[in-house]
C-alpha cells in the first residue's frame, strides 16, 4: 500500500511542478523579453509584481490564492458562477500556487540572459532585416539556454519541494492532490517511518540527480 501512496504522490508532484513550469516559463519568456527591449511602466510594475512571491511566507501566498479563487474570492467566484469550477483542493489549485511560487526564479534567470546579450548582435540582426521575432527565435534565445536551463531547474526544485502554500489551497487528499512532501509530512504524522524513509529516499534521489544536471549545464556552457 505504501509503494502506491508513494507512486501517486511522486506522479501527482511531478504534473503539478512540470505544467506549473511550462506556463511559467512561456509567461517568462514573454516579459522578460518586453522588459529588455522596452521601458514601459506597465512591464515594470507587473516585474514588481511578480516579484513579491520571493519575499512571501508560503502560508501567505496559499493565503493570498484562496482570496483569489476560493469560491467567494474575486476569480473563483466567477468561475464557479458561471462554469460550476471549483478550483480550490484540487491539483489546479496546486499549479496555480506552484506558478506563483516559481515564475520569478525563472523570470529572473531569464532576464538576466537578455540583458547579457551583446547589443552589438541585436544590431547586427536589425541591419540584416530581421524582424523582432526573428531576433527572437534565432538570435536572442539560442545565445540564452544557460540562463533557461537553469532557471528551469531552479525552479523545479523549489516547485517540486513546496509544502506551506500548497497543502492551504490544495489540501492532502490522498491520491488526488497529495504531493511528495505532503506525502512525507503525513507518513512522519501517523508513525509510518518505513515510508517516510522511502519517500526521503525519492527526495534524495531526485535532489541530487537536479543537481548533477544543473552543475552539467553549466559545465558546458562555460
Amino acid at each position: 500500500i505504501g509503494g502506491v501512496k508513494l507512486e501517486n504522490a511522486l506522479l501527482i508532484s511531478l504534473k503539478v511542478v512540470v505544467t506549473a513550469l511550462f506556463l511559467a516559463l512561456f509567461l517568462s519568456l514573454i516579459l522578460a523579453w518586453r522588459v529588455s527591449n522596452t521601458h514601459g511602466k506597465l512591464e515594470k510594475i507587473l516585474e514588481w509584481v511578480t516579484m513579491l512571491p520571493i519575499f512571501f511566507p508560503p502560508s501567505a501566498v496559499g493565503y493570498g490564492v484562496l482570496i483569489l479563487f476560493g469560491k467567494n474570492g474575486t476569480i473563483g467566484r466567477f468561475l464557479y458562477k458561471f462554469f460550476e469550477m471549483r478550483l480550490i483542493f484540487t491539483w489546479y489549485a496546486g499549479v496555480i500556487t506552484t506558478f506563483i511560487v516559481i515564475f520569478p526564479i525563472i523570470y529572473k534567470s531569464i532576464k538576466s540572459g537578455f540583458f547579457s546579450i551583446d547589443k552589438s548582435l541585436k544590431e547586427a540582426s536589425i541591419e540584416l532585416g530581421a524582424t523582432k521575432f526573428q531576433r527572437l527565435i534565432y538570435v536572442e534565445l539560442p545565445l540564452i539556454k544557460r540562463y533557461i536551463y537553469t532557471g528551469v531547474i531552479l525552479a523545479f526544485g523549489r516547485g517540486f519541494g513546496e509544502f506551506g502554500a500548497m497543502v492551504m489551497v490544495s489540501g492532502n487528499i490522498p491520491e488526488k492532490t497529495q504531493t511528495i512532501p505532503m506525502a512525507l509530512y503525513s507518513a512522519v504524522e501517523t508513525g509510518d517511518y518505513s515510508e517516510a524513509n522511502a519517500i526521503m529516499a525519492v527526495i534524495i534521489l531526485i535532489s541530487m540527480t537536479s543537481i548533477l544536471i544543473y552543475n552539467r549545464v553549466l559545465k558546458n556552457e562555460n
